[in-house]
């Protein structure tokens, strides 16, 4: 009898045990009797439930879950293979759907993946490969894609599944190893085209500056020696005028002394001059220039002795 009273308490307490649930913040709590769905809590608190197995409890995560879609090749509209993956965020909005639906994490990342890999398929097959490669925001293709496809998967996860798509993004665009070679070509090409452009553009400056640099030397130079020009021309005018002040009055000394410089010029060390005896040149060797010498007019007189 002992033991019968023992097994009926263990018994009483057991079900006790089984006859409560507490619902944490972050989940759906579905309470389910012999399979069909008889409560439905989504608040944090303590609720009673009947004693298992008469009913038993299923929980969900209600926070916003990731799941990252396997890497597809696709082909774009025209004829262009890529390698695309993603990226989906997502709740669970209604737990009744979802549980009958798919009951498990696992298997509703597995149905939204494939929802999400045909629309994308899809939306791939639309775009021309240069609209998904391009570093344009305006060109690019890409936001236009993930917003479409998610737009075009949001009704049929809610509907067939209970969960809500908050967001999806493509998260790798590649291409299979056999075109790599050929878009790395293409990308070669292109770039040496812009550098071409680039380094055009660059020598055509470089010859504007170079043309504007020498028509401004050019210019300054012209003006430099123009300026010489004048200030030598006024130098030797000023001498000139100078030297006819010096010399006014005294002409004969003036002749005499130019002949000094022409003959200290013309006969350097072992130079011969041949020329005839009544040169004007040997005029003051052979002879006395005329009026030239002291006493003679126009030649300077020395002053008084002190």
């Amino acid at each position: 009898m002992r033991l019968f009273a023992w097994i009926i308490a263990a018994a009483i307490l057991a079900a006790a045990a089984t006859s409560f649930v507490i619902v944490d913040e972050t989940e759906h709590v579905v309470v389910t009797q012999f399979g069909r769905p008889t409560a439905v809590y989504s608040d944090a608190g303590f609720r009673l439930k009947a004693p298992a197995p008469v009913q038993r409890v299923s929980r969900i995560d209600k926070r916003r879950l990731f799941t990252e879609t396997r890497a597809t090749e696709l082909l774009t509209a025209d004829k262009k293979n890529v390698i695309v993956s993603g990226y989906i965020s997502w709740r669970v909005r209604d737990p009744l759907a979802y549980l009958r639906a798919v009951r498990t994490r696992e298997f509703a990342e597995n149905r939204l993946a494939a929802l999400i890999q045909s629309e994308l398929g899809s939306g791939v097959g639309g775009l021309a490969f240069a609209s998904l490669v391009s570093r344009d925001a305006e060109r690019s293709g890409l936001a236009p894609l993930e917003r479409t496809v998610r737009e075009s998967s949001e009704k049929t996860a809610a509907e067939s599944y209970g969960i809500e798509i908050l967001d999806f993004g493509i998260a790798r665009l590649g291409f299979p190893p056999q075109n790599l070679q050929s878009v790395f070509a293409r990308m070669r090409a292109e770039r040496s085209r812009i550098a071409r452009g680039f380094r055009s553009e660059g020598e055509a400056e470089a010859r504007k500056i170079r043309a504007r640099a020498d028509r401004e030397r050019d210019e300054v130079l012209a003006t430099a020696r123009s300026d010489a020009e004048r200030v030598r021309g006024e130098g030797e005018a000023e001498a000139a005028r100078i030297y006819a002040d010096a010399y006014r009055g005294h002409e004969t000394l003036f002749r005499f002394l130019r002949t000094l410089e022409a003959y200290e010029r013309a006969l350097k060390d072992n130079t011969t001059l041949v020329l005839p005896a009544d040169s004007p040149f040997l005029e003051l060797l052979t002879s006395r220039l005329p009026g030239v010498g002291p006493g003679e007019p126009g030649w300077p007189q020395a002053g008084p002795e002190r």
